[in-house]
């Protein structure tokens, strides 16, 4: 009797299940919503799950499927799901600008929402009237006089850090030291992006910091989390151990944040008037973004004191981890590119000589073919490899109607190595930006920035540090790839990082 029940049980779930998967089947021909989305090419999905196993794998597999190979066999749009959420992710150059140009297409995309605990409603992710009053108040803390100010901490983070590769480089007998030089640039961008935008030293460069560690944790464990369509309800991920780690992890990263505020605020309290000088900072007549916040705040009024938390969150995080990696694709591409390297170092001794001088706003104008080795590092190894974009009413991208409801993805990794527009793709060929080599080129196929209303405020000051820093280093050291060095895996984790780090030769020149 009690088999005979169990087989009745088991039964009616089979049961139960095939009609829930009829009726799936069903919907999915009749909705308008489906209708609409699998008329764009794309990969095959199951019901319920979707296209989850598909990108199941390593961070690097996720890259590569979503942009390489599914871009490669669907073209320039295409669409999947991860449960049972739509993606339609773009490629194309006329796509991309009808998505980034557009005022009504701004609200971040769904992937987004597991960086709230974060990073709060900050300018990264906030949308409509908030977005726009806040990056209205935002940007004066990028003026270009501000920005200008700014340059003796990036020359002066730039010293530390080559006093440090210096000192490695003693340790070997050749004085040549093979090391994974992405810690090294991270914790500088850190010290200078803490400096900067908080008017505080953490001297993560000379010092171990827990904050350092849960950011780099953080940004891992937030992409592992994209792969599990469970794990995106915050009930069940609060249960599991990924989420106990998140938790902890939050405790950290806003633990630092307040108390830098709490700090500050105590400082600024004691000043009478706008012209700070910090004896114990050694910040002298700049304004940190924290600042500007605070004298915005008008005692919680305008911003409370989780509003300017959840700002500086979002500018430490996108301004340090992005620089991070773009610095550390260039010296990559240094390194595989002798004659590139080469070139740049002609033109740093033309404009700096031997002199240890620091770098001025005065030596950009002389440091061209620099800037367009920035700018093809940046092609090939964009440091935000792809932007989401949520579509809160039907758009029309060429033939296909993308409905609401749909998470949009730009990528663009795919649309920088895209060979219609950028011959030769992965070969590394700084000229594509010379003045005459840019004419006729889509203005949306090269995007590093973004672009459009939601462009990346800050980045003339990551342009200008990363000049800065990068200029500082060349003059001072050679970089070479090993013999046997490993090719560098890359991965999206939120920015793009070479899982198995960036492993160079590095010898004072």
């Amino acid at each position: 009797m009690f088999l005979f029940n169990l087989l009745l049980v088991f039964s009616f779930i089979g049961l139960l299940l095939l009609l829930t998967c009829i009726g799936w089947w069903v919907y999915v021909r009749i909705s308008p919503f489906h209708i609409a989305v699998n008329r764009i090419p794309g990969p095959k999905s199951l019901p319920f799950i979707g296209n989850t196993l598909d990108i199941a794998g390593g961070l690097q597999d996720i890259l590569y499927i979503l942009q390489e190979k599914w871009p490669q066999q669907f073209g320039g749009i295409y669409r999947f799901f991860v449960g049972t959420h739509c993606y339609v992710t773009v490629s194309s150059p006329e796509m991309m600008e009808i998505i980034l140009s557009s005022q009504k297409t701004i609200d971040k995309g769904s992937s987004y929402d597991q960086l709230v605990p974060w990073l709060g409603q900050g300018l990264l992710i906030n949308s409509g009237d908030l977005w726009r009053s806040r990056r209205k108040m935002l940007t004066p803390a990028f003026h270009f006089s501000i920005l200008n100010s700014f340059i003796e901490v990036f020359n002066e983070q730039s010293r530390i850090l080559c006093g440090i590769l210096d000192d490695v480089c003693a340790s070997f007998a050749e004085g040549k030291a093979e090391i994974d030089v992405y810690p090294f640039l991270t914790k500088c961008s850190l010290d200078i992006i803490c400096e900067t935008t908080m008017g505080t030293r953490i001297n993560a460069q000379t010092e171990d910091s827990d904050y350092v560690n849960a950011v780099y944790r953080i940004g891992r464990l937030l992409v592992e989390r994209f792969q599990n369509p469970f794990m995106r309800n915050p009930t069940i991920f609060s249960f599991t151990a990924l989420g106990k780690e998140h938790e902890r992890l939050l405790k950290t990263l806003h633990g630092f944040t307040e108390s830098v505020i709490h700090n500050r605020r105590e400082v600024l309290s004691q000043k009478i008037n706008d012209e700070i000088d910090h004896t114990e900072t050694g910040i002298k007549n700049r304004l940190p973004l924290l600042d500007l916040l605070l004298k915005a705040s008008n005692n919680g009024e305008v911003l409370s004191s989780q509003d300017i938390r959840n700002e500086i969150d979002t500018f430490m995080v996108e301004g340090h981890d992005t620089t991070a990696s773009l610095l550390g694709w260039f010296l990559y591409s240094m390194a595989a590119n002798p004659d590139c390297q080469k070139k740049v170092w002609n033109e740093l001794q033309s404009t700096f000589g031997d002199s240890e001088r620091y770098f001025k706003q005065q030596d950009i104008s002389n440091l061209k073919y620099l800037e367009c080795c920035i700018k093809e590092t940046l092609r090939i190894y964009p440091s935000v490899p792809g932007v989401e974009r949520t579509v809160v009413e039907d758009i029309q991208l060429g033939e296909y109607l993308v409905p609401a409801g749909c998470t949009l993805g730009l990528l663009v990794y795919a649309a920088h190595r895209n060979p219609k527009f950028f011959p030769d793709p992965l070969v590394f060929n700084p000229e594509r930006f010379f003045p005459d080599e840019a004419i006729g080129r889509h203005p949306y196929a090269y995007v590093p920035f973004s672009a459009g209303p939601r462009n990346c405020i800050g980045q003339r000051f990551a342009l200008l540090e990363s000049k800065t820093v990068l200029s500082t280093l060349l003059r001072r050291f050679k970089f070479e790839i090993a013999p046997n060095a490993k090719q560098p895996i890359l991965s999206d984790n939120l920015i793009l990082k070479s899982m198995n780090g960036i492993n160079l030769l590095v010898s004072r020149r």
